[in-house]
């Protein structure tokens, strides 16, 4: 007898061939709209950042579209001049995309239906490569329906990443830094969220690449454009860092460790640029940080001439870490360093206020007001006692013996308090050029040279308007 199929086996594998054809379809729409949602973000931190522009593809032209809806659908965020550009304001989108508090409002916004005409855009020129901050991702979400190799290819790319990392690793300890660099981006090409590859390959280029070059002199450097800098040998590895890094930055906008790197590792400790530095560093603290991120911050601050800035900062830390050793230790140094130097501050503008007003009486006023701030830093460099308060003691007395005319004595003063705290070696070396000047005094050999670094400053060939 002829065996009758079971209706209720076939029914249910109908059944559940057409569930899994359903879960397969929105699997690959929540795909799709994860790689819409992250080049979003890329192009955000694009606008917030760096507010580059290439018009051989089309980012922008999709990007003021989507910002353009999420004016409308995204919360308002509380102005902030901070994270605009000199001369520019940002977009609602931009903005938010900065927060992290803000990341679900942005996705849900990347999956639903007010851009589904911008999704299909972002697709088709993701096919077409021509998109950016696309290219370094190669978006599966983005082909042909159907299985092929590349798509079977796309779920092991973590893998391969981590295989490409292993190579890198192997060429450094062979001392082949000419093959680590494009190998290093074909790890973060495969997988832009490997965090730690753009944080060692920034060391690696910043650190290591560098060690035993010697810095270029400033006539052999050329102008680099797109880092408004002169650049030798060694200093073009800074900046192949600081692009590391800011690649990283578009592709994980939420991570604090990329930012805290290139504002610290590579403006501040090898550019010695504090105000990129700054700024990056701002950037790291509004992201979910470790609770030594904020110091670097204020110390750049300071660095920068921010004085009040990192004053506020150094008292908002102890009250949002109390207990800990830095706010017992740490915090109340730097809160003394940054009240004394605001008062030399203070004291130096009504110095040239007194020095400019008509009126005697005016004049008379202001220098009493700076005589006042003196004496308050002095009080605060007294109360500290240590070798940088000593310095700022020396300084003082050598530019009071300097306007009185004591050129010789104030270089004194400097010469022994420069040896005694190295640290502050190089603003004593400036300083003791400045009074031999004033007082007509012979410079030294090292002295002329450095007045001629001066006079020439920063140009280099190429240099628009030199």
């Amino acid at each position: 007898m002829k065996r009758q199929p079971n209706i209720v086996v076939i029914v249910a594998f109908i059944a559940t061939l057409a569930l899994g054809s359903l879960i397969g379809r929105h699997v690959d729409q929540l795909r799709r709209a994860e790689a819409f949602y992250r080049w979003i973000l890329a192009a955000a931190a694009n606008e917030r950042l760096f507010a580059e522009e290439n018009p051989d593809y089309k980012d922008k032209e999709l990007y003021d579209s989507v910002s353009s809806v999420a004016e409308s659908r995204l919360p308002e965020l509380a102005l902030d001049t901070k994270v605009d550009q000199p001369g520019r304001k940002l977009s609602r989108l931009g903005r938010l995309a900065g927060e992290p508090d803000y990341a679900d409002e942005i996705w849900n916004l990347a999956r639903g239906n007010d851009l589904v005409q911008q999704r299909q855009s972002f697709l088709d020129y993701a096919r077409g490569r021509k998109l950016q901050l696309a290219k370094d991702i190669q978006y599966a979400e983005a082909q042909a329906g159907g299985v092929n190799v590349f798509n079977l290819f796309f779920g092991f790319r973590k893998v391969a990443a981590t295989f490409v990392w292993i190579q890198v690793d192997r060429y450094w300890h062979q001392g082949m830094l000419y093959r680590m660099i494009p190998m290093m981006r074909t790890c973060v090409y495969l997988d832009p969220n490997f965090v730690d590859a753009y944080l060692l390959g920034a060391w690696h280029l910043a650190y290591n690449a560098t060690a035993k070059m010697p810095d270029t002199p400033q006539a052999l450097r050329k102008w680099d454009a797109k880092h408004e800098a002169c650049v030798g040998e060694k200093e073009r590895y800074y900046y192949l860092a600081v692009d590391f890094l800011r690649n990283g930055i578009q592709h994980n906008p939420y991570n604090y460790q990329l930012y805290f790197d290139l504002g610290f590792s590579v403006y501040k400790q090898k550019l010695k640029d504090y105000v990129n530095a700054v700024k990056y560093l701002s950037l790291a603290v509004q992201q979910y940080h470790q609770v030594w991120v904020p110091r670097q911050l204020y110390i750049c601050e300071e660095l920068n001439g921010q004085y009040e800035e990192a004053l506020a900062g150094w008292q908002d830390y102890i009250q949002r870490y109390p207990g800990t050793q830095s706010a017992l230790d740490t915090a109340p140094r730097f809160i003394l360093r940054n009240k004394a130097l605001i008062y030399e501050k203070e004291m130096r503008k009504a110095r040239e206020a007194a020095k400019a007003a008509a009126d005697p009486q005016e004049a008379e006023k202001l220098r009493a007001a700076a005589e006042d701030f003196k004496q308050k830093a002095l009080q605060v460099w007294d109360e500290m006692k240590e070798p940088f308060s000593e310095y700022r003691k020396s300084r003082l007395q050598a530019q009071e013996m300097a306007e009185a005319g004591r050129y010789m004595e104030a270089v004194g003063i400097l010469e022994k308090a420069r040896w005694e705290d190295p640290a502050d070696f190089d603003d004593a070396a400036d300083l003791i050029i400045e009074i031999k000047l004033a007082g007509n005094l012979p410079l030294s050999v090292s002295e002329k040279k450095a007045v001629l670094r001066k006079q020439e400053g920063e140009t280099c060939p190429g240099m628009p308007g030199k």
